[in-house]
C-alpha cells in the first residue's frame, strides 16, 4: 500500500464503534484526515463494504471499507470533507 494521499492525515487514538451488518463492534481510530480513517479492529471485513462508524460525542459516519491487513483497517468517509475536517480538528492533537 503507498502512500500517495492527497489529504493530511493527523494521528489520533480514539476509541469508536463500527456497524458491519448490523452488529456493533469496538475499535480504536489511528488516524484520520478529511476522506477516511485507519483504525484497529479484531475482525477482518470485506473490500467495498457498506459500513458506519460513530464517535462517542462526534456522531455517527458512513463509511466503505477501502482495505484490511490483519487487526488495521482503511475506510473512506462517505461525507463532505468539510465536514470531516471539522471532526479532525476536535480529534486531532
Amino acid at each position: 500500500m503507498g502512500n500517495n494521499r492527497n489529504f493530511p492525515r493527523e494521528p489520533v487514538r480514539t476509541k469508536a464503534k463500527l456497524m458491519v451488518d448490523g452488529q456493533w463492534l469496538d475499535c480504536i481510530v489511528t488516524n484520520i484526515s478529511s476522506v477516511g480513517v485507519r483504525l484497529y479492529l479484531r475482525k477482518n471485513i470485506a473490500r467495498g463494504k457498506a459500513v458506519r462508524l460513530q464517535f462517542a460525542v462526534l456522531g455517527t459516519y458512513d463509511a466503505k471499507v477501502v482495505w484490511c491487513e490483519g487487526d488495521e483497517t482503511g475506510l473512506k468517509l462517505e461525507h463532505d470533507p468539510a465536514e470531516i475536517a471539522k471532526l479532525l480538528a476536535a480529534l486531532a492533537p
